[in-house]
């Protein structure tokens, strides 16, 4: 499928949104000029972001302002809604044996979409999306979860965070099922990893040349996700994802198609929560890249204090991935992680682990200790 029939299905899609109305053209008219809420009432304004700091056992720190992440949304009718997110990444970064650099720094949209919600409850959404698989790409905000970085699993195998050009629905279903439904563009590995192939809108903003552009998006190829969240237990949600891609790698003659599927669960009883998820690719590809997975188990607890939540995790880890390139071998991990945030209140948190990873067939491996804080406003 061309960028431009890819493209036009989209605004397609997002125009849809809007011409539903249909007979409640009046009514729209009438919101957007509504008395009841000004032009700037109708905005919304939120941000987070995380700042990190690595210090590995056998030498060197990496001191790294990750992310900082500001949401602008916009109420266009009581039905239909702009929401945008951008996002400045690396900015003044220390890697390890390198003096504070701006090198690298990037300036990235990560959502931009319409939103409409039906009559029936069904909500359409069409622009720059965040794929609808695994725990942490849709909320990834640095309170929401455990540890100083995000699972290595939902990284190198989903891989979050995971933005997608494309149109889709969601539905509840009853109160115990939600369902979600997305076509959009595909990963363009080029060669390269999973993670790598991502769909990326952005730039390097202190890089002057055409290496520097950091827009990335698979023009020949398409995709549909799936997905089904079930919390009709008591302590127990649950979700899995299938997705299909056309065609994964724009560098190779044919069609080299994929299928990612995803599932898991978490158990929450008091402070107690009990997290399992597995994830596979299955790629129509020659060599060790076309089976890349991973699995992690993570058990936490957390209690309030007078002076605020306090809790303690460990997750374990096993995951494998590869570079697509002819002759490359796959990395197998096993990976330990323990620690603990401590959330001053609700929108600022900080945090501190312990992190081993091991490679198979590979001598030693890396030990790091690792801090941060985040916000969420």
């Amino acid at each position: 499928m061309s960028k431009s029939l890819l493209t036009a299905a989209v605004v397609a899609a997002s125009a849809t949104s809007m011409a539903v109305a249909g007979s409640d053209a009046e009514a729209l008219d009438a919101a957007l000029v509504s008395t009841e809420k000004t032009f700037w009432d109708r905005f919304s304004f939120g941000t987070y972001g995380e700042i990190h700091s690595t210090f590995y056992k056998d030498g060197g720190t990496d001191i790294d302002p990750h992310r900082i992440v500001l949401f602008a949304d916009f109420e266009i009718t009581d039905k239909l809604k702009l929401v945008t997110e951008t996002e400045l990444e690396h900015a003044y970064r220390k890697k390890p044996g390198q003096n504070f650099t701006s090198s690298g720094v990037e300036l990235k949209l990560e959502q931009a979409y319409l939103e409409y919600t039906f009559d029936n409850g069904i909500v359409g959404k069409g622009g720059l999306i965040l794929a609808p698989v695994g725990r942490i790409n849709e909320v990834h905000e640095p309170t929401t979860f455990y540890g100083v970085e995000r699972p290595n699993v939902e990284k190198n195998i989903i891989p979050t965070t995971w933005t997608l050009l494309g149109a889709g629905v969601t539905k509840n279903v009853g109160e115990d099922w939600q369902l979600d439904g997305l076509f959009h563009g595909g990963n363009d590995t080029k060669g390269g990893s999973i993670r790598g192939g991502r769909s990326k809108y952005g730039i390097d903003l202190f890089t002057v040349n055409s290496e520097g552009n950091r827009f990335n998006q698979n023009t020949e190829s398409w995709a549909l996700t799936g997905r089904a969240k079930y919390n009709g237990f008591e302590k127990v949600n649950l979700a899995a994802s299938v997705q299909y891609q056309s065609d994964m790698d724009s560098t190779v003659d044919g069609s080299q198609d994929g299928v990612l599927t995803e599932a898991h669960g978490i158990f929450s009883h008091g402070g107690f929560q009990f997290i399992a998820l597995g994830s596979a690719w299955n790629i129509d590809v020659e060599g060790e890249g076309d089976n890349q997975w991973g699995y992690y188990l993570e058990p936490s607890y957390a209690w309030d204090t007078p002076i605020g939540k306090v809790g303690v995790f460990a997750r374990y880890s096993q995951y494998q991935y590869a570079n697509l390139k002819a002759g490359s071998t796959a990395k197998k991990n096993t990976e330990y992680n323990a620690g603990g945030n401590y959330w001053i209140n609700e929108n600022l948190v900080l945090k501190a682990d312990y992190q081993t990873v091991s490679t198979k067939g590979k001598e030693g491996g890396t030990e790091t200790y690792n801090f941060g804080f985040g916000w969420y406003y």
